[in-house]
Parts: structure tokens; C-alpha cells; sequence
């Protein structure tokens, strides 16, 4: 018995044409980020499909850069913006 083929990877290309069609305005920029976190195919698959299912790119990643430091984000967590930096 031979192996099933295992999923074809997925490119950037890929993921930036799926976010798109989602309706995502910086599709590059988050496909980016989703690529560099994503710990293996499938979960990169899935994080894609949250993303364009249009949960926020922050809880998608579990985490927002926020004054130069990198802050857990999860379910019900308030998503710190960049424009509210300068506030702190």
C-alpha cells in the first residue's frame, strides 16, 4: 500500500489570492504574518480559513505587536490598536 499524498503546500500566492476574495485590504501584508506563525501546513490552512471567515487577523495569530512588544491575544482578549500607542 503506498502513502496518501500528502496536502500540497501553500504558497504566499495562495493565501494572498484566498484573502483577497475574502475582502481583506492588506492581503499581502497579513499573509505574511500568517506564513511566519503558522507551525505547520495544516494549521496555516486553518488559520487562513478563520482569517478569511473574517475573525480578526490579531486572534487569527494569537498575538498583536503592541509598542514593540509581542502581546498574547485570545478569544475575548481586547486587541490593543497601533493608533493607541501613543496614548501610553
Amino acid at each position: 500500500m503506498s502513502a496518501s499524498p500528502s496536502p500540497s503546500p501553500v504558497t504566499l500566492s495562495a493565501v494572498v489570492t484566498r484573502l483577497r476574495a475574502a475582502g481583506c485590504v492588506f492581503a499581502e501584508d497579513e499573509a505574511r504574518l500568517i506564513l511566519a506563525t503558522a507551525p505547520t501546513p495544516a494549521a496555516l490552512r486553518t488559520m487562513v480559513e478563520r482569517r478569511a471567515a473574517g475573525l480578526p487577523l490579531e486572534h487569527v495569530l494569537g498575538w498583536a505587536e503592541f509598542r514593540g512588544l509581542r502581546i498574547s491575544i485570545d478569544a475575548g482578549v481586547f486587541v490593543p490598536r497601533r493608533r493607541t500607542e501613543v496614548l501610553v
